[in-house]
């Protein structure tokens, strides 16, 4: 049996399909372990997903001669045969040569390509064009959860290369963009939650607050583009404060075409630092450690 891979999914089924995909074999062919079944989790957000380990069996056709389950019969004691006169010795280990012309040497077929079994594709997700029922049920439930907080307003939601496009206007914007845009980032985190669970395609849509969106990109690459600077002038890494996922885009791509520096981001979970930092300097060294051994002796010479 080959060695155990890790798999997930939204449930053991699924968890399963997967391991049949990636190793190319059936469910029969499969030796699996459930290590967690997964957790719908509380109104169907925070969900935990299902792991398994699965690896393929070996059939009794794959296996070596040496490792057949049936007993090999032992074969049967041969006589020892008579020794042989002296003179038979002899002739038998000094044969006389006979000239014989060179074999004809036949060429050998070439050895046909092994076959390698195709890769098994997954099947993409089509890009459904989004409905009307869908911009509908963005904008009333958006409604409902600003109306929960105490921030009523108006909203638009407008559909842009199968991506719905919400704004959000009124007189708390505010108090929505606060903190570098804080709560309208959790707001679009529900959103997306809350989406995903009555609609079975996969629904893109970003939501913005009297135009923050942009106003923050044009922000994030100025910042970028000025501690990139001082890097080159100091030769110091320059930290910029944890960012999601999009803004972190915002500043990689303002700075991919200088190739005297780089960036990376840094840290756990969805908000993360971004370095920036001179080729060979932005890595992160460890201390060495001290190796613990016998103090020297002094020797007092007499």
């Amino acid at each position: 049996m080959g060695a155990k891979q890790q798999f997930k999914g939204k449930d053991v089924d699924e968890a399963i399909t997967m391991a049949c995909d990636k190793l190319g074999v059936s469910r029969e062919e499969l030796t699996i372990e459930i290590l967690s079944t997964g957790s719908s989790g509380i109104f169907g957000l925070c969900r935990k997903q299902a792991i398994i380990r699965a690896a393929r069996k070996v059939l009794e056709t794959e296996l070596p001669p040496a490792q057949a389950s049936e007993p090999m019969a032992r074969p049967a004691k041969q006589e020892k045969p008579p020794a042989a006169a002296p003179q038979a010795v002899a002739e038998a280990a000094n044969p006389p040569v006979a000239e014989q012309p060179p074999p004809a040497v036949e060429a050998l077929p070439a050895e046909e390509p092994k076959k390698k079994r195709p890769p098994v594709e997954r099947p993409q997700e089509p890009v459904v064009p989004l409905t009307p029922e869908v911009l509908a049920q963005i904008k009333g439930d958006l409604e409902q959860m600003l109306t929960l907080m105490g921030f009523p307003a108006e909203i638009v939601v407008e559909e842009k290369n199968n991506k719905a496009q919400v704004k959000i206007s009124g007189e708390h914007i505010e108090e929505l963009i606060t903190k570098d845009g804080q709560a309208l980032d959790s707001i679009q985190y529900l959103m997306r939650k809350i989406i995903s669970k009555k609609f079975p395609q996969k629904i893109m849509f970003s939501i913005d607050a009297g135009e923050f969106r942009e106003k923050r990109k044009v922000e994030l690459e100025e910042l970028a583009l000025k501690l990139a600077q001082e890097v080159k002038e100091t030769e110091k890494t320059r930290t910029i404060p944890p960012l999601n996922p999009a803004e972190r885009r915002v500043v990689h791509l303002i700075l991919q075409d200088d190739k005297t520096i780089r960036s990376r981001s840094v840290g756990d979970g969805l908000f993360k630092k971004i370095l920036i930092y001179l080729p060979g300097k932005g890595r992160i060294r460890k201390k060495p450690q001290r190796r613990k051994g016998k103090k020297e002796k002094l020797t007092i010479a007499e």
